[in-house]
């Protein structure tokens, strides 16, 4: 008992020691991020990131529907051009969605070049060769304003 009471004083001892507790206000824990209040764009960004792969992986097993014999003609019987966007587009679709779904870079960056090329070959290319008519365009322009604006908001420019 002599030993506990010669480390942690007794009650004889002239001054008090004064003990520091950690985590107080001045200091914020260790890896902590100190967020100010109002809307956290990267949680914005990471929902939309998740709703556009759910819609892209909807839209890439749409492509593999047809590849498989859904659509109005076998694939064997459409013309070439057709059959190369169909495969093209039920890969690259599928591709971006799971990247988006993981919120990883590469995944933003497939689904922005898919939406470059369906947006090209829907204006310079015939619509009809993948499936675009203009809400969809308009929906995919859409999509790609929103992507940069919370992009942008979350970098806090």
């Amino acid at each position: 008992m002599a030993l506990f009471k010669s480390r942690f004083g007794n009650d004889s001892d002239p001054e008090p020691t004064s003990i520091v507790e950690p985590g107080t206000q001045d200091d914020p824990p260790i890896g902590a991020d100190l967020r100010a209040a109002g809307i956290r764009w990267d949680m914005v960004m990471s929902l939309f990131m998740r709703m556009m792969a759910a819609v892209w992986m909807l839209k890439g097993l749409m492509f593999w529907g047809t590849i498989i014999g859904l659509g109005d003609l076998p694939l064997n019987e459409e013309t070439r051009l057709k059959q190369a966007a169909i495969v093209f587009f039920a890969l690259i679709n599928c591709t971006a969605a799971v990247g988006l779904w993981l919120l990883a870079t590469w995944g933003r960056s497939v689904w922005l070049i898919a939406l470059a090329i369906e947006i090209g070959v829907g204006m310079f290319g015939g619509p009809r060769l993948v499936g675009l008519v203009s809400p969809f365009s308009a929906f995919f322009v859409g999509t790609c304003y929103f992507a940069l604006v919370f992009a942008f908001r979350k970098q806090k420019f």
